[in-house]
């Protein structure tokens, strides 16, 4: 029995196949589905868990070398709001493009990790090696 780590089973296999040149989604709970990218539900409630928590949770288990973010996340969101989540993925460099490019990227994703996050615009798309 793991009792450390990633302990959702769903979650430690899509990081598994979590290969070079592939990404994953970390979206928050209003963003959409895509019935043909596989998901994972972490969501509880509204807030929780937070697309921070989820990347405190992963990305030390990752080789990531880059990190998509819609424009709009630092254009329509509190930038107090903002600094704090940026503080989470601070050393990854971060291509950012419009939310409408970004919902597109989605799509070509291996997995998408839905959070329960209430802040608008505050998901990701981390890039693999």
């Amino acid at each position: 029995m793991l009792n450390n780590g990633v302990i959702n089973g769903q979650l430690a296999s899509v990081l598994a196949r979590f290969r070079h040149v592939n990404t994953i989604a970390i979206v928050d709970g209003p963003f959409p589905s895509y019935p043909d990218v596989e998901t994972v539900d972490l969501a509880l409630i509204m807030g929780v868990p937070t697309v921070p928590n989820v990347l405190d949770a992963i990305l030390p288990l990752l080789d990531i070398t880059g990190l998509y973010l819609a424009n709009e996340f630092s254009e329509k969101v509190d930038a107090k709001i903002v600094s704090e989540y940026k503080s989470h993925y601070s050393k990854i460099p971060i291509t950012l493009i419009p939310h409408e490019e970004f919902k597109l990227k989605v799509k070509q994703t291996l997995a998408i990790i839905h959070t329960g996050d209430s802040v608008p615009y505050s998901s990701v798309i981390l890039r693999s090696g």
